[in-house]
């Protein structure tokens, strides 16, 4: 599933896909994504994994 497929159609989110984000949104989006990109490149510490391995 792409976002380009058409600007033409409803966002799911019901948010209008064609306004622009003020600035300070931007900010926060961007602040954010990094945050994300950031936690899922860590590695899971071994003590974590070992509790992991005990639930199975």
């Amino acid at each position: 599933m792409s976002s380009d497929s058409g600007s033409s159609s409803p966002k799911a989110s019901g948010k209008d896909g064609e306004k622009k984000m003020p600035k300070k949104a931007q900010d926060v989006n961007i602040a954010l994504r990094r945050a994300y990109e950031s936690a899922i490149e860590e590695n899971i510490p071994d003590s974590m994994m070992d509790l992991l391995n005990k639930l199975n």
